[in-house]
């Protein structure tokens, strides 16, 4: 009959724990890439250096260091670590040293005794009333000097308490499931560092990117001047109309108009850098560097099956779902008996005009076995299975977007790859051609309108070129971070 509890609790935990529960999709191992090398990307480990910018990796290092964003994931790490810690109790014994004391009337001492007890007292007073009442009787010297019975009574005492809790592997599942997702958190931490990293070499590539485009424009602006100069030269000599200079005046202040926005947009990229340096924005004195570095080789790609240990977003996303596992089994395993031994040892207190103590010692074992407690036992292991299955579904969304992330960096590296080498013979070809229209220009052999088209398509090829090569050096940061590395680990 002791079984029928026990037996009831399994068969309420039944219909939850027999559901199929989902399983993520996770790459296979001989799943690969749609283009690159499947060499180990461990080369990638500090990615950013392979721009040789010692700019770059000054600022890397302060934004790990300083970054606000990496400071609040390391918080939240420290905060999974302390819960990691107070999973650990229910597996170690408790002790505490407890001391008590009461005050209580001592007339109410009597409501103590019991009715026999007191029929005794009182049939002995009764014996002493009659006997002062018989010839010869001498009463009893009274002491003078003794003391009245104190209006109130202490009772107290001090004791050793000790006690375990023994379960049947609830807690340990719960201490594993916290120390999990410890290890989750870090992978947070790691995430958001990931992150961060991409955003101050984006950050920096722009405002090196931003720089060049105002020397461009500058240089425009000179281009046109000599230009106009030219024009204005030719027309007082009477070798061309007074159009051909209106219409350069026009292309000089168009270009003109260029410079602010040039100059506006490096000044927004430098906030945007100091922000994520933890720097004043007022203030963001940042290293010089103009123009951008050449495109380095591209990464080892490893597999898709890699990106669990190199990404730490998606290894926290894995340790989250075996967290969850261990939870539902510990949720489980809730259904199941538990056992208690406790003791005390110590001394227990009473003053009645004087103190006493009585030295006192126990030992106690006990057993609860669940029957019934509103079904929230039932209730949370369905919670718990519910969230397994959650955290199943969201580990397969993150690899499959972690993929995607690294086939879109490969396609754009691609396209960008060649729209850059299409707009370097552009530009080359540009160039020779508004030297060679200026050249006859000034000979006279062709018309202002020439030079003019020749010259926008220039500047407009020097510009495209510059944003092609910086998309370029973009796409390849962002396959390092769709790869990931190990790196982010060796944070402290």
């Amino acid at each position: 009959m002791r079984a029928v509890p026990l037996l009831l609790c399994l068969l309420l935990a039944a219909p939850a724990a027999a559901a199929p529960r989902v399983k993520p999709q996770l790459p296979s191992e001989d799943a690969r890439y749609s283009t690159g090398t499947a060499v180990d990307a461990s080369e990638t480990d500090e990615w950013w250096t392979s721009f040789n910018d010692a700019a770059l990796n000054e600022l890397v290092v302060e934004a790990i260091q300083s970054n606000p964003d990496i400071g609040s994931a390391q918080a939240r790490m420290n905060g999974a670590r302390a819960v990691t810690v107070q999973s650990l109790s229910p597996l170690l014994p408790s002790a505490s040293f407890d001391v008590n004391l009461a005050a209580s009337p001592s007339d109410a001492a009597s409501f103590q005794v019991s009715p026999q007890l007191t029929k005794l007292l009182e049939d002995l007073a009764s014996l002493g009333e009659l006997a002062a009442s018989l010839p010869g009787y001498e009463p009893p010297d009274e002491d003078e000097d003794e003391e009245e019975d104190p209006d109130v009574t202490w009772n107290g005492s001090a004791m050793l308490n000790f006690g375990l809790n023994i379960d049947l592997g609830r807690s340990a599942m719960a201490l594993r499931a916290a120390a999990l997702d410890e290890a989750a958190a870090k992978g947070d931490r790691d995430g958001v560092a990931r992150i961060i990293l991409q955003q101050v070499v984006a950050s920096w590539l722009d405002v090196r990117s931003s720089r060049a485009r105002v020397a461009i424009v500058q240089g425009q602006i000179g281009t046109n001047t000599s230009l106009l100069e030219l024009t204005r030269a030719r027309f007082e000599g009477g070798d061309a109309r007074g159009l051909d200079v209106l219409q350069q005046q026009q292309q000089l202040a168009s270009t003109k108009a260029l410079l602010p926005q040039s100059q506006q947009l490096l000044q927004l990229r430098e906030l945007q850098l100091a922000m994520l340096l933890g720097r004043d924005p007022s203030h963001p004195n940042l290293p010089e560097g103009l123009g951008l570095p050449e495109l380095p080789p591209q990464p080892g790609l490893g597999t898709p099956a890699d990106l669990l240990q190199s990404r730490p977003d998606l290894s926290a996303a894995h340790t989250r779902w075996r967290s969850s596992q261990a939870r539902s089994i510990s949720a489980g395993l809730s259904f199941a008996p538990t056992f208690r031994l406790g003791g005390n040892v110590g001394w227990n207190l009473r003053w009645f005009n004087e103190w006493d103590t009585q030295e006192n010692w126990g030992f106690s074992a006990g057993v609860s076995v669940p029957i019934f407690n509103g079904l929230q036992r039932h209730g949370a292991l369905q919670q718990s299975l519910a969230a397994q299955d959650a955290q199943a579904h969201a580990l397969s969304a993150a690899v499959r977007t972690a993929q995607m992330e690294v086939e879109t960096a490969l396609a754009r590296e691609a396209t960008d790859g060649d729209r850059l080498a299409a707009l370097a013979e552009l530009l080359a070809a540009s160039r020779t051609a508004y030297e060679e229209s200026t050249r006859q220009y000034a000979g006279g052999l062709v018309n202002y309108l020439t030079v003019l088209t020749s010259l926008a398509s220039y500047q407009a090829a020097e510009l495209n070129h510059l944003q092609a090569h910086r998309d370029l050096l973009g796409a390849r940061a962002d396959l390092h971070t769709a790869l990931g590395s190990s790196w982010a680990r060796r944070l402290n």
